[in-house]
């Protein structure tokens, strides 16, 4: 609707302007010894507007050319950080769904778009219950986050590494409590 008001409103300024010119006679000399040019005053305005219309499509173009590595840039970093985002959510459902092995693959394809703590986590866990403890030992040692959900996430799956490399008798002692993540990021008392 706005593009349809912008043109009727260009047309009626075209039309306006053609009957103004009409009426009048004028005309535009110009001198550049030995040459003189003479020329009709709605010719010049043509001329100034049309060298205004290109002008300006000229500084557009420049101006778009200039941008383009920047935006390219741009574009490919969202499309990686899409890609990662897909292969996350597929790497969470397969562990959900009870397959470990799968979700490894996925979350390591997703760590290789772009570096997401909960894509690690999430490769850690898998690698955990697949009993690959040096694989979750590395995807943990790439969690570097001070989100408390996240904190809290990697700690316990640190704990649960501990307690499958202590051994069947530390295995079988109580957990220690963990600490609040509030408490964590205040520090000691």
């Amino acid at each position: 609707m706005r593009a349809l008001f912008w043109f009727v409103l260009l047309a009626a300024l075209a039309v306006a302007f053609i009957l103004v010119l009409r009426a009048d006679q004028g005309y535009v000399l110009v001198v550049f010894p030995p040459w003189r040019v003479e020329m009709s005053v709605a010719l010049v305005l043509g001329v100034l507007i049309l060298s205004h219309v290109l002008f300006y499509i000229l500084v557009r173009l420049l101006r778009t050319t200039l941008r383009l590595p920047r935006d390219v840039r741009s574009w490919r970093a969202r499309r990686r950080l899409g890609l990662a985002e897909d292969e996350l959510q597929r790497a969470t459902a397969a562990l959900l769904a009870g397959q470990p092995g799968h979700a490894l693959k996925l979350s390591r394809q997703s760590i290789e778009h772009s570096p997401l703590p909960l894509a690690a986590l999430i490769g850690a866990r898998a690698a955990l219950e697949m009993g690959e403890t040096e694989a979750a030992r590395a995807l943990l040692d790439t969690v570097q986050t001070d989100q408390g959900e996240l904190v809290a996430a990697r700690q316990a799956i640190t704990r649960e590494l501990d307690r499958s490399a202590a051994g069947p008798d530390e295995a079988a002692r109580p957990a220690p409590a963990p600490v609040p993540v509030s408490a964590q990021a205040d520090g000691p008392p």
